[in-house]
């Protein structure tokens, strides 16, 4: 749900405001945060994140695993401070400069969206790395009842993919606890990445971290991705795996795909027709591309490492 809209003497408390030169709302995405884009007195240029109240332990959450991501070698928003005032919950990160990778992979020559594709493979490859505490890990101890509820939902739904059954049967008998625990970035597609005027690719978009099974961050190149590049996840693909992926990565795949395919149908529900036709669109794409979900082979967009 999104939140209450902010206003301006919201802002104008803000710890730290009277240092402010500029404030520009940031529009577009799908998050329920509301963002600022801040210019500071002394030169600085910040992102603020904010949330509700109910939201605090998420976002403590997030800004502690940014913090964590700092030293992994590649570009992303630096943390700043995470806090509570008049209440919201808010974060406040350093802008990245750059150009959106979803508009830049247009017209590219295929070698280089290739080796940027590598460059997002080493820095997803780098984020699950990073250790998790034994807390952390119970995390994700209800994500397979969270996904029998989303596979509810989609039954329910009146969006629902004509010949579907086959889809919701090879998702329903995939659903299981996470294997390979990592902490994952959550949202980790081209529409998160920045090319920087250096030419560094540039991770952002944290907002969706959480712990699971670490595979589950290639299912949104599959639905944000791949129509743009497939070159680019082919990259991505060989560098995450130092080469060509293991077998059981590819039945892994098609599950993401499969489930990804069906909850975003239902997510989409809530922000319109048109996001809900796109989604649509996705499931049709994600479905052919995968011959169906079975048998789990590489989808049709691969090409082996060479």
């Amino acid at each position: 749900m999104k939140i209450r809209t902010i206003d301006r003497t919201w802002l104008s408390r803000f710890p730290g405001a009277e240092d402010w030169r500029k404030v520009l709302p940031v529009r577009g995405g799908l998050s329920t945060d509301e963002k600022f884009e801040i210019f500071t007195r002394t030169g600085e240029h910040l992102i603020l994140r904010v949330a509700d109240e109910n939201q605090t332990r998420r976002k403590y959450a997030e800004f502690a695993f940014m913090q964590r991501c700092q030293a992994l070698g590649f570009p992303m928003p630096r943390p700043v401070a995470c806090g509570l005032h008049a209440g919201r919950v808010y974060e406040l990160l350093t802008f990245v400069p750059g150009e959106p990778l979803s508009q830049e992979l247009i017209g590219m020559p295929e070698d280089e969206q290739y080796r940027l594709g590598q460059e997002a493979g080493r820095a997803l490859a780098a984020i699950h790395s990073v250790v998790l505490e034994p807390a952390e890990r119970r995390h994700a101890d209800g994500e397979a009842e969270a996904r029998k509820q989303m596979v509810f939902r989609y039954l329910a739904s009146r969006h629902r993919m004509a010949g579907d059954d086959a889809t919701v049967i090879f998702v329903a008998k995939h659903v299981a606890p996470p294997k390979r625990l990592a902490g994952l970035h959550g949202d980790f597609h081209s529409g998160n990445l920045l090319l920087t005027p250096e030419g560094k690719l540039a991770v952002i978009g944290f907002d969706r971290c959480r712990v699971g099974d670490r595979w589950q961050d290639f299912q949104r190149a599959q639905t944000f991705t791949v129509p743009r590049s497939a070159a680019f996840v082919n990259g991505q693909i060989h560098a995450y795996f130092c080469g060509e992926p293991p077998a059981e990565f590819w039945e892994a795949l098609a599950y993401e795909a499969a489930y990804g395919a069906i909850r975003q149908i239902v997510e989409a529900q809530g922000h319109g027709a048109d996001a809900v036709q796109q989604m649509q669109a996705s499931y049709v794409r994600a479905a052919r591309d995968f011959r169906g979900f079975t048998p789990c082979e590489p989808p049709r967009w691969y090409v082996p490492a060479r």
